[in-house]
């Protein structure tokens, strides 16, 4: 469907993940052994394996080695290694298709770790409302739409449903200017279509919705972002997830996504990327090391297929050389690190003095 929002879409980042899988194993010889090329001097490798949530301190540069009151710098070179935890999926498209993400829908056991983890509950009311809000025309050639009660009015106790339509974006305003339901059926509000909300479908290619009398269809893929949010609600002890102030904003856009967990994974490993090289920039030109930063995917295969092997997709990278900051802190984009990383044969590390034994 055509966007109709006036206000500036949300940019989700994007990640390749075909044909970028690396075996866990093999990956950091290859970073370490990129890095000495490039002049660093027996680099220390620290590696997150879990990412900050937003609004806690996640610097890997901790335990003295930012610069102190004095000045003073460690004098080793340093390589940091962010990452999450992601799913694996089949064909990377849509998501809760593989056993262990049905496991973890049902039994719901295990508490909030991963961005991943996070969206879950906004994703499954999400796909509840596409397949409950339908449209339809009447004898008067109007087209309607149906939809649950609590998907529109501020009820609570709905099973924890936030979720909630933007009807002044669909809907028909009556001639007082308001939005009132043509029809109530239960729990059910029936309303007039917008004409600019037919045009949006129409422009986004949805010409062969079967307008015809009395068959209705859910809206599906039609319930784009612009038409809906979602209400922050307090997690457990009434305080709210530390995810919800980075990742709520854009949840629309996330779970519309083709791989929403992907995408907050993407967004949350972005906020961090973007925080570390702010800590490279801050060491300032006194600081001699040099310091490299990857950011990727530890791509978890449990439920698929029974595989228990552990990929990480490397995603960007940031490189500042000894004695420079600022301007001269070099960007590495997904291709170019993963040709970099690849680049170097087994027979290399011979040159390097490096054991490549997993």
């Amino acid at each position: 469907m055509k966007s109709i929002a006036s206000q500036p879409v949300p940019q989700i980042p994007s990640c390749k993940i075909r044909g970028r899988l690396i075996p866990a194993y093999d990956f950091l010889p290859r970073l370490k052994r990129l890095c000495l090329s490039l002049g660093f001097n027996n680099p220390k490798i620290t590696k997150s394996g879990k990412l900050a949530a937003p609004g806690e301190s996640g610097s890997n540069f901790s335990n003295g080695s930012l610069p102190g009151p004095s000045g003073e710098t460690p004098k080793s070179d340093a390589i940091v290694v962010l990452s999450t935890k992601v799913p694996y999926e089949q064909n990377w498209g849509g998501y809760s298709g593989l056993p262990e993400q049905y496991y973890r829908d049902e039994h719901g056991a295990r508490p909030e770790e991963t961005p991943a983890d996070f969206i879950l509950p906004y994703l499954q009311q999400y796909q509840f409302a596409r397949a409950h809000i339908h449209l339809s025309s009447d004898t008067a050639g109007r087209i309607l739409i149906t939809l649950p009660d609590f998907l529109v009015e501020n009820k609570r106790n709905q099973k924890g449903n936030n979720l909630k339509v933007k009807i002044e974006e669909i809907a028909e305003a009556n001639r007082e200017g308001l939005f009132e339901p043509l029809h109530v059926s239960g729990s059910l509000f029936t309303f007039a279509v917008a004409p600019h909300f037919r045009q949006a479908m129409d422009a986004g290619g949805d010409q062969n919705f079967p307008w015809q009398t009395g068959r209705t269809m859910p809206l599906g893929e039609g319930l784009s972002p612009e038409f809906f949010e979602f209400i922050e609600s307090a997690g457990p002890g009434g305080k709210p997830s530390p995810f919800s102030a980075l990742l709520l904003p854009m949840m629309p856009w996330i779970v519309a996504h083709k791989t929403p967990h992907l995408a907050a994974t993407l967004v949350h490993l972005q906020k961090n990327f973007s925080g570390e090289r702010e800590m490279f920039t801050a060491t300032g030109p006194n600081d001699l090391r040099n310091l490299l930063c990857v950011a990727g995917l530890d791509i978890d295969m449990k439920g698929f297929r029974g595989r228990k092997e552990s990929y990480f997709v490397p995603w960007q990278a940031c490189w500042k050389r000894h004695g420079y900051c600022y301007d001269n802190i070099y960007p590495l984009i997904q291709d170019d690190l993963f040709v970099a990383l690849m680049n170097f044969s087994k027979d290399d590390s011979a040159l390097y003095g490096l054991d490549l034994q997993p």
